[in-house]
């Protein structure tokens, strides 16, 4: 199956504003505050809510009108998967209704007898994505104006997301073979170039890309990932809810086996190292998907690249260790043992690779 997008638009110092959409947020930002990519907007549900109906009167072999006196769980109560919800003795057995799923018994129809169970979709720290003025909240929404470069893609598979531009193809009609992709990929929106295949979604899976840009995208690539045909069909067209993958992948021209354009895959190069959010048309008022990334800010003053890349020597400042080693990663977020998020590198130095925090590594102008 090929499907083709329209040519793809490079637009240059665009400003817009960025809506985020959000499922029952509480919002933590205020209008007029100014944000960072990764600074916490809000905390909202993420994905959608499952529900369950239990035919408790079938169940129990009881009238309709009956099935509450049998409830061994309140309306409102939250149980566990395989939890008893409802019981009855006959004879010298016991009936039991266990709940399917972990969730909220909701309601209970007393003409059907039927109790439904409602699973709340998780609900997570929600990040900006990009760099603005926070300059409207209301709706569910928080929006931000933002400036920056963006292009036009055909669909975008996944959440939004957002990371440091890492152009691993070196040209735009190529498939990268997997030992190309390694911990450079952490954190990272990578470019990969024509296509990618289901190893490589897999290895990106476990690296902790990001995001993901190509030209196209086979949807054999895509089947190991679910579970039945229906699942895929649904995540291709409609329901954010049945991606499997935890980062996004933008496809640029369409399904199939297309090459990036050259204009396309040249502006990407150029903005190697920058912040680059993946991002709905709907979030941008486009009838497209657009890669974006900052070009200058509000005030004018041109933002500068990720400062360190990929090769480059740096100098460690650690108190236990410092001396010189070479980054082998773009800047990611990493957790310490307290759970406490900091940014970090790779770095290589004596042959061996080690997390750094970026705050104690300094670039060399050689090496």
């Amino acid at each position: 199956m090929t499907t083709l997008a329209r040519s793809p638009v490079i637009a240059k110092d665009v400003e817009c504003v960025v809506r985020r959409r959000l499922v029952a947020p509480e919002v933590d930002v205020v209008v007029s505050q100014l944000v960072e990519p990764e600074t916490i907007i809000a905390t909202a549900a993420t994905g959608v809510s499952r529900t369950a109906r239990i035919a408790i009167a079938v169940e129990l072999g009881v009238a309709p009108g009956e099935v509450a006196r049998y409830l061994v769980r309140a309306l409102g109560e939250r149980v566990e998967a395989g939890e008893v919800i409802a019981a009855r003795r006959r004879g010298l057995r016991s009936l039991q209704v266990s709940s399917p799923i972990a969730g909220r018994l909701a309601t209970l129809n007393e003409q059907t007898g039927t109790l439904v169970v409602v699973a709340e979709a998780a609900r997570h720290p929600i990040p900006a994505l990009v760099a603005g003025e926070v300059v409207r909240i209301a709706d569910g929404a928080v929006e931000v104006r933002a400036v920056g470069d963006l292009m036009t893609g055909a669909v975008l598979l996944g959440p939004e997301s957002a990371g440091p531009l890492l152009v691993l193809a070196d040209r735009p009609d190529r498939e990268l073979p997997l030992d190309e992709f390694d911990e450079r990929c952490r954190g990272a929106v990578v470019v990969a170039g024509m296509t990618v295949s289901s190893a490589v979604l897999r290895r990106l899976l476990e690296i902790g890309a990001a995001g993901v840009i190509v030209g196209s995208l086979s949807v054999s690539a895509l089947q190991p990932f679910f579970r039945e045909i229906t699942q895929m069909r649904r995540a291709l067209t409609t329901s954010l809810a049945d991606w499997p993958l935890p980062f996004a992948i933008l496809v640029m021209e369409g399904f199939g086996r297309i090459a990036l354009t050259e204009p396309l895959f040249s502006a990407l190069c150029e903005r190697t190292g920058r912040w680059t959010a993946l991002l709905r048309g709907e979030s941008i008022g486009l009838d497209r998907p657009v890669c974006f990334s900052p070009s200058r800010g509000l005030s004018g003053r041109p933002l500068q690249p990720v400062p360190l890349s990929i090769g480059m020597p740096v100098r460690l400042r650690i108190p236990a260790g410092s001396g010189i080693a070479h980054v082998r990663s773009l800047p990611f977020l990493a957790r310490c043992l307290e759970g406490l998020p900091f940014e970090a590198l790779l770095v290589e130095r004596d042959g061996c690779v080690e997390t750094v925090p970026v705050d104690l590594v300094d670039p060399l102008e050689g090496p």
